[in-house]
């Protein structure tokens, strides 16, 4: 959308440098100049400068690297959180590659909290299926998934490659045993990578990621699976409705 020179100097700016982002003038994982040379350019000041890139930050098209400088982000994937989603699906319509990979198939005694979560007495026995989630080759997400072992025998003794988990959702794999899913609860928070998280996510300790903790329920309220997700804070947006 083009503003009229009468609009304040720091759109006008800002729908210059969108602008270069959408014309591919400025390309995803590119440097922008300095907001000195910025200013230069359009002969305005810094403090301009940076309202047009703190409005650009806030809508996840650029991003800030302390001592490194602002850079266009890349490719983001939007969920939509109003509704329960394919993953796989949606990077698909979207011309994106989606991947995954398990890392983790194991029988693990329930910690407290996600024996709570799962209706279970802490130590009793989960099957925890971990996967790291990736769009056109790069990772965004890391999902650390629970199930109660005891309504989920076949699992145990399934051997991961038959699993699918590369091409499917853990919920998709919870219905193909008989069960219904019906809704997911989840906690979202905004969260410093630490360093296992970082790495599998190939981004520095402390970059941004967007944690979300869920439990997925079935169509009778029992609950099924609690998940923790690390996801990529420069490659993950997501659409809530709120009805009044």
């Amino acid at each position: 959308m083009l503003h009229a020179p009468s609009a304040p100097r720091y759109i006008q700016i800002r729908e210059a440098l969108l602008r270069r982002i959408q014309d591919g003038d400025l390309k995803p994982g590119e440097k922008l100049p300095s907001e000195d040379q910025l200013a230069a350019e359009f002969g305005v000041s810094r403090m301009t400068v940076r309202r047009s890139l703190d409005d650009l930050i806030n809508a996840g098209l650029i991003y800030r690297r302390h001592g490194l400088g602002t850079f266009v982000s890349k490719t983001t994937i939007e969920r939509d959180h109003s509704r329960l989603t394919d993953f796989f699906e949606n990077c698909r319509l979207s011309g994106h590659v989606p991947g995954a990979r398990l890392l983790h198939k194991e029988q693990k005694d329930a910690l407290p909290h996600i024996a709570r979560a799962l209706g279970l007495q802490p130590g009793e026995p989960v099957i925890r299926l971990a996967t790291l989630r990736s769009v056109d080759g790069a990772p965004i997400t890391y999902h650390d998934a629970y199930l109660p072992a005891y309504r989920f025998p076949d699992l145990l003794e399934a051997e991961p490659a038959t699993l699918g988990l590369d091409r499917q959702h853990v919920w998709q794999l919870i219905e193909a045993q008989g069960y219904t899913v019906a809704n997911v609860v989840e906690k979202l928070e905004a969260q410093l990578a630490g360093k296992d998280v970082a790495r599998l996510l190939k981004i520095k300790p402390g970059d941004p990621i967007l944690y979300g903790q869920r439990v997925l329920y079935s169509d009778d309220g029992t609950p099924l699976k609690y998940a923790d997700c690390y996801n990529r804070g420069d490659r993950f947006s997501l659409t809530v409705v709120l009805a009044r």
